[in-house]
């Protein structure tokens, strides 16, 4: 707002000459006052705006620290989680082959271990008895026969040594002599 716009304006609304300087300078300083204060007001918004900024800016770099740290955080439950499996998988390959599997990889598959026991003590499951029955008989060569001919450990009452000599070759016929 100009002085000389106001002026000619108030002359036209019909205020007086004499009156015209002063009422002139009463609505400049009432301008300006208001002005001035909203200025002030502006400045308090803005340093409190820059401020807010600058701590949501601070909070976002904590975040983002955060997020590294939680993406560790889920590597490590990761690994954890592999760990387990590949010990848990250790157990049931250590069982098949103590049950003569020669591939329990090829085996594990087809056993359903959850409604079987593991025992720590004995380092073995229980439950699975009948299922390890049937995969013997369904998959006979991936499991090892056990020789149940028994050499007899004192040949020197049926007969010579060269007989219990005979004898362990014939129950042995992989070995070479």
């Amino acid at each position: 707002m100009k002085r000389e716009d106001l002026r000619s304006r108030l002359k036209a609304a019909g205020i007086e000459e004499e009156k015209l300087g002063e009422v002139v300078d009463y609505i400049m300083a009432s301008n300006g006052a208001d002005v001035q204060s909203l200025k002030d007001e502006l400045e308090k918004t803005k340093a409190s705006s820059t401020e807010a900024t600058s701590k949501h800016e601070e909070e976002v770099k904590t975040l983002k620290t955060q997020l590294a740290g939680y993406k560790d955080y889920e590597d490590l439950k990761k690994f954890k989680e592999e760990t387990l499996e590949k010990a848990e998988n250790s157990k049931k390959s250590e069982f098949l082959k103590g049950v003569g599997c020669k591939h329990p990889d090829l085996i594990m598959s087809k056993l359903d271990f959850s409604k079987a026991t593991y025992d720590d003590v004995k380092k073995t499951y229980t439950g699975l008895d009948d299922d390890v029955k049937t995969l013997k008989e369904t998959y006979a060569d991936l499991f090892e026969v056990k020789n149940t001919q028994q050499v007899d450990p004192n040949p020197q009452a049926k007969g010579t040594e060269s007989d219990f000599f005979k004898q362990y070759k014939e129950s042995h016929p992989e070995l070479k002599f």
